[in-house]
């Protein structure tokens, strides 16, 4: 059941970079550890480590864990899934996280069950809304969208992918 259609609207609007941020803080909140986004904050940018857009590195008692995360503007798909248990396996990670403000397909919530190798989990627009409710962010104190937040967001990452553009040369 959606219980923010609205946020999740707000959401899909997102770019990627500023997606990627609003993951980051996210994860960060709930506990996710030391969130690294990598190189990729283009929609159709490639990664230099493929296939993910975000690290995690917590410690569960004394023992370290790694959280790979790929976040798409997409409905999650089957073939997403096989990508993200790939890259799970190459990198030694524990956990793949696929993150979207859609939601998955009911054929990619069928086959998810089948992963057994990697650890898949699925944080669609529902989950990711919820999440930023429980955190307070990106909405007013009783729980509205705060647009002008969302706004800022976007100019911030302009402003921030201008300056890692200027300072390639």
């Amino acid at each position: 059941m959606n219980t923010n259609p609205p946020l999740e609207t707000v959401l899909r609007e997102c770019s990627l970079h500023s997606l990627l941020m609003l993951v980051s803080k996210a994860l960060t909140r709930t506990g996710y550890g030391d969130v690294e986004i990598l190189d990729r904050r283009h929609a159709r940018q490639k990664s230099r480590y493929g296939g993910h857009e975000i690290v995690c590195y917590t410690t569960l008692g004394s023992v370290p864990a790694k959280v790979v995360v790929k976040v798409i503007n997409d409905v999650v798909r089957v073939r997403m899934l096989d990508e993200l248990a790939g890259v799970v396996d190459r990198q030694k990670a524990d956990i793949g996280l696929i993150v979207t403000p859609w939601h998955a397909s009911d054929n990619a919530l069928n086959e998810l069950k089948r992963y057994c190798r990697s650890r898949i989990e699925i944080l669609d627009g529902n989950a990711i809304a919820q999440i930023l409710v429980r955190h307070k962010i990106g909405v007013r104190p009783k729980g509205d969208i705060d647009y002008a937040f969302f706004a800022y967001l976007e100019h911030a990452s302009e402003e921030i992918l201008g300056f890692i553009e200027s300072q390639k040369e």
